[in-house]
């Protein structure tokens, strides 16, 4: 028999002595990802947190089915504001609620009206900076 098999089976707070046990390395061979499913809001968020600070992106990433949408939100907002260089918010957004979604996809959309304007404006300078270059050689001409 596989321990897997007893995890729905044990108490709230012994998964969470296993979880931690596994977080500091003293029990191996158990994957973490197998306790997701039986560890309540409050125990998956501490660990998050843990795994935030470690930088730990794989056992995030595992998480991430399990976690409420407030947490994937914050965690969102962590990755955006540089807190998870390299994190693919990109794999949050399956698990994301359509009001969150579209925020971003605001927020992506304003971004990138802001590009094309400061690409028009280089663009602008380039043009003038070939017009003054072209005068200046038809001056000497």
């Amino acid at each position: 028999m596989k321990y897997t098999t007893l995890l729905p089976f044990l108490d709230r707070e012994d998964i969470a002595d296993v979880a931690n046990k596994i977080i500091k390395g003293e029990l191996k061979g158990i994957k973490l990802s197998a306790l997701y499913p039986f560890l309540d809001d409050e125990i998956l968020n501490t660990m998050i947190e843990f795994l935030i600070k470690e930088k730990r992106y794989k056992e995030i990433y595992s998480a991430v089915p399990f976690m409420s949408a407030e947490k994937i939100n914050q965690l969102y907002e962590t990755v955006e504001n540089g807190g998870l260089e390299g994190f693919k918010t990109s794999y949050l957004i399956p698990f994301m609620s359509r009001k969150k979604i579209k925020e971003i996809f605001e927020v992506l959309v304003k971004r990138a009206e802001n590009d094309i304007t400061e690409d028009d404006e280089d663009d602008e300078d380039e043009d003038e900076m070939d017009l003054d270059e072209a005068l200046e050689v038809h001056e000497n001409d």
